[in-house]
């Protein structure tokens, strides 16, 4: 397994290859408008997603309630694409397509 990070205009990326499995761990800053199922007593919330994404597949999102508001925080995807082309450009179209899916589901 490697682990490679990334740090792009201030958001965190882990990209894990174990074999022929490709992770982006990211980090993402996204205030909840609209809410389903997310209860406010709980602080921490993992939401399996497993959404299709135009790189890779939505896996799960990982959303933190304040006592402000509800914000996604991480988010989980499994690269579609061939390892080799993890690039910044690719990171970064990754971390819009689920921001912009995160709205569908949420």
């Amino acid at each position: 397994m490697t682990v490679t990070n990334y740090n792009i205009n201030g958001l965190n990326f882990s990209v894990i290859i174990e074999n022929k499995i490709v992770l982006v761990y990211m980090d993402v800053n996204k205030e909840i408008k609209r809410r389903k199922h997310i209860e406010d007593e709980e602080r921490l919330i993992y939401m399996d997603v497993n959404k299709e994404i135009k790189n890779g597949i939505l896996r799960k999102l990982v959303i933190c309630n304040t006592k402000i508001s509800s914000y996604i925080c991480n988010a989980v995807v499994e690269v579609t694409n061939d390892k080799k082309n993890i690039n910044e450009e690719l990171l970064l179209n990754l971390y819009n397509e689920v921001v912009k899916a995160s709205e569908i589901v949420i």
